[in-house]
């Protein structure tokens, strides 16, 4: 399995070489000018942003870094089954509430 902010931070930063990239090949072909403000411009922006983007993850540092943990497999294993585990209390307890539920209801019924 592969660390969480390594991917994203791969990822990231593949999207933002790629955004350069799409800008490089407007810049050559006349499509985006410096000369004015226009729609092409939006890709080295993005660009940029993704690339710091993806540092400030690696880094382990910045806004991203609770979406994308750095954990390594046995850490991430563990909060896997954390998660599982929970939410195996939470169905069981929902389904208590729901027999206790039929069961009152059951009484009721029967009294009248």
């Amino acid at each position: 399995m592969s660390n969480p902010s390594q991917a994203a931070s791969t990822l990231l930063l593949g999207t933002g070489v790629g955004c350069f990239l799409i800008a490089g090949f407007g810049f050559v072909q006349g499509r985006i000018s410096l000369d004015g403000l226009s729609l092409g411009l939006v890709f080295p922006a993005l660009g940029a942003v993704l690339v710091a983007v993806s540092r400030s993850i690696r880094s382990g540092e910045g806004l991203f870094t609770a979406a994308f943990p750095s954990e390594d497999d046995d850490m991430l294993v563990e909060r896997v089954h954390r998660d599982l585990e929970s939410t195996r209390k939470e169905e069981s307890m929902g389904s208590a509430w729901a027999e206790l539920e039929a069961a009152v209801l059951e009484t009721e019924l029967s009294e009248e």
